[in-house]
């Protein structure tokens, strides 16, 4: 078939001038995104310098937070989300999305780097897990929060008085483990947080 019908030209035309309205819309999305991105950035800064005076002095002197990974890790958040939007014809992402996907990304990306030359402590060892879930629980309600938190307290007190083998991990002990050696999807974190909700209402 060498040519199109005119009912095909007339379609033809109408995927051309769809092109270009994605196109145009493409531009506008990656404009609010850079917006969006450049408050989120300032937000993680401060709270990077928040977390590290948690840290040991040699941890502290250790680390700095690479704007160009944190950066990334950002916009691959906000493109996970508005794809989540464009297929859902949602407007917002609630807290989980946004718990999730935050730590999904900053997983991934590991912003926070060590000095050359520095020793790695065990302190050192996870920084980015946990920088990337204090980051993600900041979505979430903080009774939910502090729900994760006792638990774990909970447990490493209990695990003071049992023997290795009998040990527990908490959920946020789980979360690290499966954070650290595990490819955790946006959805399973999304589920998980779901999930606690539900137990704590």
């Amino acid at each position: 078939m060498t040519g199109f019908t005119p009912q095909e030209e007339e379609i033809n035309k109408k995927e051309e001038a769809l092109a270009i309205e994605r196109k145009i819309l493409k531009a506008k999305t990656e404009s609010i995104i850079q917006e969006k991105t450049d408050i989120r950035i300032e937000d993680f800064c401060d709270y990077f310098e928040l977390f590290k005076t948690t840290k040991s002095k040699d941890t502290q002197d250790s680390i700095y937070i690479n704007l160009v990974l944190l950066k990334s890790a950002i916009i691959s958040y906000y493109n996970d989300i508005y794809r989540y939007k464009d297929f859902s014809g949602s407007k917002l992402a609630n807290k989980f999305k946004q718990a999730a996907y935050t730590i999904k990304w900053l997983v991934r990306f590991r912003p926070i780097q060590i000095l050359e030359k520095r020793h790695i402590s065990e302190e050192i060892f996870d920084i980015n897990i946990t920088f990337a879930l204090i980051c993600g629980f900041s979505f979430l309600d903080p009774k939910m929060v502090d729900l994760i938190m006792t638990n774990k307290l909970k447990v490493d007190l209990m695990n003071k008085t049992k023997k290795e083998e009998e040990k527990e991990k908490s959920f946020y002990d789980k979360l690290i483990y499966d954070l650290r050696y595990r490819h955790l999807s946006g959805k399973k974190l999304l589920l998980a947080f779901e999930a606690i909700e539900l137990a704590f209402d």
